[in-house]
């Protein structure tokens, strides 16, 4: 096994030990060795709680500025068998990732714990391009059961690639794409999609009272409403997830009898 994964699993129990052995590069480059126990060691005490949130990568170990070098040594730990050591590797690599590791991030976007944060650091590299759409598209329809802490992770990043596209000029070309993406989620896979339809009302203000609109909101409720027919309140995140899906019924619900009361008939296209 991987000394280094071996570490993962050990640290906690180690931790002062550890601490007191932390390597300082002072006067020439660290090492590869170096950097890879500096980078764990910021990774591990945030896995075991010994310090709080704000923190900064780059304000806790000293590496010579190359910013590929450090993001290839994130990419090492994202592929550890720790679930939350590998989720907070992808979200370091938001911040310091470059293309290099694109690749990588490609991989991650049908992937139900990972997928948001890859696909968001996809979108800081690359930005949005026909290719980090695709990406964008693999991962909101993906099949892959959501966790509950999960569950709005394919919301938030729809919603906030809607806002980002329609308040950008310069990526006027993907809106139409963009927001038929948004339209098709919402309608055949969003779990939560109250969210994404305030966001294509805030960009589309003809959308709101609209033939469209009142058709999206009957596909969505009708395969919620399917949905839950199989949810059976057995543990207590199958009684949170039925709790987002009363909360989203209701929504929707309220946004049909506001729609049909026009009357439907007279609702423009």
């Amino acid at each position: 096994m991987n000394r280094y994964i071996i570490i993962l699993r050990t640290l906690c129990t180690t931790l002062a030990v550890a601490a007191s052995w932390a390597f300082v590069c002072t006067g020439e480059m660290c090492t590869d060795e170096e950097l890879r126990h500096d980078v764990l060691d910021f990774l591990t005490t945030r896995y075991c709680g010994s310090f709080g949130g704000g923190r900064v990568l780059t304000n806790e170990i000293r590496f010579d500025g190359n910013t590929n070098r450090l993001a290839c040594v994130l990419s090492e730990f994202a592929f550890t068998n720790d679930e939350r050591i590998a989720t907070r590797s992808v979200r370091q690599l938001v911040k310091y990732g470059t293309s290099t590791q694109l690749p990588f991030l490609y991989s991650c976007a049908t992937n139900p714990t990972l997928g948001k944060i890859a696909v968001e650091a996809v979108l800081r590299i690359e930005g949005v391009t026909s290719n980090s759409l695709d990406i964008v598209h693999s991962y909101l329809f993906q099949t892959n059961q959501f966790s509950f802490a999960n569950i709005g992770d394919r919301t938030y990043l729809c919603h906030d690639l809607v806002m980002k596209v329609f308040s950008d000029s310069s990526l006027n070309c993907y809106r139409s794409r963009v927001l038929g993406m948004a339209l098709d989620f919402e309608a055949n896979v969003n779990i939560t999609p109250n969210l994404v339809d305030m966001a294509i009302i805030s960009v589309d203000p003809g959308y709101h009272h609209s033939k469209r609109r009142l058709a999206v909101l009957r596909a969505a409720k009708q395969r919620l409403d399917y949905d839950a027919q199989f949810i059976l309140p057995s543990n207590y995140e199958v009684e949170r997830r039925i709790g987002v899906y009363n909360f989203q019924t209701n929504y929707l619900t309220n946004a049909i009898n506001e729609l049909v009361a026009y009357p439907e008939a007279n609702l423009p296209d």
